[in-house]
């Protein structure tokens, strides 16, 4: 097998392992909180801190990968995402979880950071949409297998499994780094770190994030009470402008916003973000709708959402090499597309949407939809992304794929629950609320398809 698939490989290992802890942890919380005499506001700190430390860190990696060498960084990152995991599954308090969880998301943005870019490197521009395809494939499959993956191993095993099991894929992928991914021949001269620039996106992140649920503090022992919103706004706004003056002015900053002049890379990382929103809405939502309206059991429910990443296994790799040979602009507003008419069927505004006597079918076709959806958008628009930003930049983009891919879905899985929250309140049913939230999502996607349009025609070149 050519070197280039091996580093695929290695890259695969990383991002399967990274992804697929941001959401295996999930079907884990019950037992947690019983194993280790915890409430449910602490143990969802497992999920959320771990989501925090990689959305934060991911943009500076990125610059710190352009300008050390990617490989170096690569292969740290998985002995920091591995050793990390072996201490979660030895943890026997929450703070040593957390703490342990905190390390963990270090190395799995390190890991995110780097993937795309260390593909860009390997594979020629004419091949470079087939492995980002298969990347895309990987992506969307840890995250949606985690709970079903995560269910078997608790089990069967104990929920300290979940964590362990990362163990062998992370001296896997450690080996195929060591030795199939080439350091740069091009070494680049040490530069001063922008710390101010990171320090500022940090915090903007942190508060954009704790926007969407406010965390609960005690001052002096008091009870507990949420920040207040407009606290959090205000920071992030605050924030956001500070650390787009400082990027603007710094000789080396950890994003260059001279990229945000490129077209086609700025409207592909917004068409990305918009279709994060919109399709996390369904993630978070339909198994409620499977288990709650339809009585299914965790297990089937399952077995149903798996038709998404089943869905993109297929046709991810297809609209990868597609895009290498016809460009990214049509596939990616095509999916966008797709995605929206899929949602505005579940919302019944064609037909009668997702209700109580739907049938089984109408379910597994309805979510094949999204998943086509993603498979067409996601690796032609992240080929669009990484083809045009020159090679001394490729980290940064690497990492900025990564960075709305959480933040889309960090944003999308607040504004779905708050929506849905807000129209049960108003005394709408479960189905009523169901239709309505997934009717905006599919407005979003409209959004996303939109800004698709702004991509540059034909295929990528060197």
């Amino acid at each position: 097998m050519a070197q280039k698939w091996w580093v695929l490989a290695a890259v695969a290992c990383g991002t399967f392992m990274a992804t697929l802890d941001s959401s295996i942890v999930n079907i884990a919380l019950p037992t947690l909180t019983k194993e280790l005499n915890t409430s449910l506001y602490e143990v969802k700190w497992v999920i959320i801190i771990y989501l925090l430390v990689i959305t934060c860190l991911l943009l500076p990696f990125g610059r710190i990968s352009d300008q050390y060498g990617r490989k170096r960084i690569f292969q740290a990152a998985f002995i920091i995402f591995t050793l990390g995991s072996a201490m979660c599954g030895l943890a026997e308090q929450m703070t040593w979880l957390l703490v342990f969880r905190a390390i963990q998301g270090i190395g799995a943005a390190m890991l995110m950071a780097n993937g795309p870019a260390v593909i860009t490197a390997a594979f020629p521009a004419g091949e470079r949409g087939k492995a980002l395809g298969t990347l895309a494939m990987v992506v969307s499959s840890g995250l949606i297998l985690g709970p079903s993956i995560g269910g078997i191993l608790i089990s069967r095993l104990g929920w300290e499994s979940i964590f362990l099991v990362n163990i062998p894929v992370g001296i896997v992928g450690s080996f195929l780094v060591h030795r199939f991914v080439e350091g740069e021949k091009d070494p680049r001269p040490l530069a001063s770190f922008d710390w101010a620039g990171t320090i500022t996106q940090v915090i903007f992140i942190l508060s954009l994030i704790l926007l969407m649920e406010p965390p609960l503090i005690a001052i002096a022992g008091s009870g507990f009470f949420p920040i207040p919103r407009w606290v959090l706004a205000l920071f992030t706004a605050i924030f956001g402008a500070l650390f787009i003056k400082i990027e603007s002015q710094t000789k080396y900053p950890v994003f260059d916003l001279s990229l945000l002049k490129n077209r086609t890379f700025w409207t592909a990382i917004l068409a990305s973000f918009l279709i994060f929103i919109s399709y996390s809405s369904l993630a978070v939502l339909m198994p409620f709708f499977l288990e709650e309206v339809l009585h299914y059991s965790p297990e089937k429910a399952g077995l149903f959402m798996t038709a998404i990443p089943f869905t993109i296994f297929v046709i991810a790799p297809i609209s990868g090499i597609l895009s290498d040979r016809f460009g990214s602009m049509e596939l990616s507003i095509a999916g966008a597309a797709v995605g929206a008419i899929g949602l505005f069927i579940m919302a019944g505004i064609f037909g009668m949407g997702m209700h109580e006597e739907i049938s089984r079918v109408g379910i597994i076709l309805a979510l094949c939809s999204i998943g086509l959806a993603t498979g067409l958008f996601q690796s032609p628009n992240n080929n669009a992304i990484m083809g045009a930003v020159p090679a001394n930049k490729l980290g940064v983009a690497s990492a900025l794929i990564a960075t709305v891919r959480n933040l889309g879905m960090v944003t999308g899985t607040g504004l779905a629950t708050a929506i849905f929250a807000w129209r049960i309140r108003l005394k709408y049913s479960f189905v009523d609320s169901l239709h309505f939230t997934f009717y905006v999502a599919g407005i979003i996607s409209v959004g996303a398809t939109i800004a698709s349009f702004g991509k540059k025609r034909g295929p990528m070149k060197s």
